[in-house]
């Protein structure tokens, strides 16, 4: 089996896993905002926020980690896994310390804090069941974690509609998540032990401490990369209401839903970038060059659609309640764009061990982002939380290009630029002249218009086909 070949059969697993996840997680706020309102809404949106922003300290920067270092030698993910597991479970005391004492110097009021209480506890079992994880995709058989992903997420999703639409509210949902989380372990765990080996409870302390300044950049890295993509919402809830909380997060919901196609695409993708970069670099180059075009085809139209029919979806999702969320869509359709991206030229950065360059580029990214969002919201509420995402990004953007430019590793953009552009504009111009048309059609119109002058104009060479029927071919196998 080739590495394209690979690469296909890990996409098309995760694929349906991320996707699923990522409807089934939309679906579910959009229920919450239709039964229950703006501000229940935005106090979801509060509960899942705040525990992610300490449990994070969890990670370490041990998952990147494990995949690249075990996708290079087999041999070391028992001893990996079980000490980062290990080392995370003696953390957790810590961790919901944090939580306790931040969200009561906040002054949210009761029913808030429990159910930041009831999420963390939900978290916990997800960050324990990822750890594992993470050895499925070392080893490539991601198939086993969209599986799993997949059933917990759609009996979670079910659980918590089904009890939404009896009448009971948050507290309950938060309930049912707890319970999915601590089944996901269980499974996760089982499925490990069956399959490769048996977790066990680990440490060594020279290895934990050598593994944590190898691994401590990549830490940072995703912290600070937490806290720019959350700390807007929780600064919009100190300075502006739930109810502006879920506003804003009713359209970002509707751009995140798009974020599994980059995350699956790299992270497919990263055990051949990591040995790439010790065995080919020109195979390394001509991987993201690839993967650079392949998610700027698709994030340019998804973009520019996002930004002209964002008044229709909003209405047919979200209803009147939600007209405030209009000019947060049309700002956050282009963080799609964007995050597609800077998202696949950071994933060059970790595989070519970029850590500490990456570290002291997210931080000063997070820092951005807080800075900004303190001059916008106070003037331009969830408005300027939107711009200063977009800024943000496109900093990120920028810095990434230009660190692996340094490194000669740099996809030749004016190859694949004019064709998207050229068959964007003529989309964007179908859309804006038949506002009328239905909002399902209108859309496989615009599709259908945008890859056919794509094929028309060349976008696609000899060997991008060949790598399609490739995928296929494997995806079909």
């Amino acid at each position: 089996m080739n590495s394209i070949q690979r690469i296909g059969r890990n996409l098309i697993a995760l694929s349906f896993s991320y996707f699923a996840v990522a409807i089934l997680s939309m679906f579910l706020s959009i229920f919450i905002a239709r039964l229950l309102g703006d501000i229940d809404l935005g106090k979801y949106y509060i509960a899942i926020t705040l525990p992610q922003l300490f449990l994070i300290f969890l990670d370490l920067g041990y998952e990147t980690y494990i995949i690249r270092e075990v996708a290079r030698n087999k041999l070391l993910a028992s001893k990996y896994l079980s000490n980062a597991f290990t080392f995370r479970l003696l953390l957790i005391p810590i961790i919901i310390s944090m939580i306790l004492i931040s969200v009561n110097l906040l002054g949210y009021p009761e029913n808030t804090k429990y159910l930041v209480y009831l999420f963390s506890i939900y978290y916990i079992f997800s960050s324990l069941s990822s750890i594992i994880k993470m050895t499925f995709r070392a080893f490539e058989k991601m198939g086993y974690e969209a599986i799993i992903n997949i059933f917990i997420s759609f009996l979670r999703i079910l659980l918590g509609l089904l009890f939404l639409y009896l009448g009971y509210g948050l507290i309950t949902l938060a309930l049912i998540f707890i319970f999915s989380g601590i089944l996901e372990f269980i499974i996760t765990f089982l499925v490990c032990r069956k399959k490769f080996f048996k977790p066990k409870l680990e440490i060594d302390i020279s290895f934990i401490k050598k593994s944590i300044k190898i691994s401590l950049p990549l830490a940072i890295v995703t912290l600070f990369g937490l806290i720019y993509v959350k700390i807007d919402t929780v600064m919009l809830s100190y300075m502006k209401g739930d109810a502006v909380v879920g506003w804003y997060n009713a359209a970002y919901s509707l751009t995140l839903g798009f974020n599994p196609i980059p995350l699956l695409i790299m992270n497919a993708l990263l055990p051949v970038l990591s040995y790439s970069y010790i065995s080919s670099k020109e195979s390394l180059k001509m991987a993201y060059e690839k993967s650079f075009k392949y998610l700027f085809y698709l994030s340019l139209p998804l973009a520019i659609g996002i930004f002209m029919l964002a008044d229709g979806i909003i209405f047919i999702f979200y209803g009147d309640e939600f007209v405030n969320s209009i000019v947060a869509l049309k700002i956050l359709a282009w963080d799609i764009l964007l995050k597609f991206l800077y998202l696949c030229s950071a994933y060059i950065l970790v595989a070519t061990n970029k850590q500490k360059q990456m570290t002291i580029i997210v931080i000063a990214t997070a820092l951005l982002n807080i800075i900004l969002n303190l001059f916008l919201i106070p003037s331009y509420s969830y408005i300027g939380s939107g711009i200063a995402t977009l800024i943000t990004e496109f900093f990120l953007l920028v810095i990434y290009l230009y660190i692996n430019a340094l490194d000669s590793i740099i996809p030749n953009i004016k190859k694949f630029l004019f064709q998207p552009i050229i068959a964007s504009g003529v989309m964007a111009y179908f859309l804006w002249q038949f506002p009328g048309i239905q909002l399902v059609l209108k859309i496989l119109i615009a599709i259908f218009i945008y890859f056919a002058l794509l094929i028309v104009l060349k976008g696609f060479s000899r060997e991008d086909f060949q790598i399609f029927r490739q995928l296929i071919k494997k995806g079909e196998n």
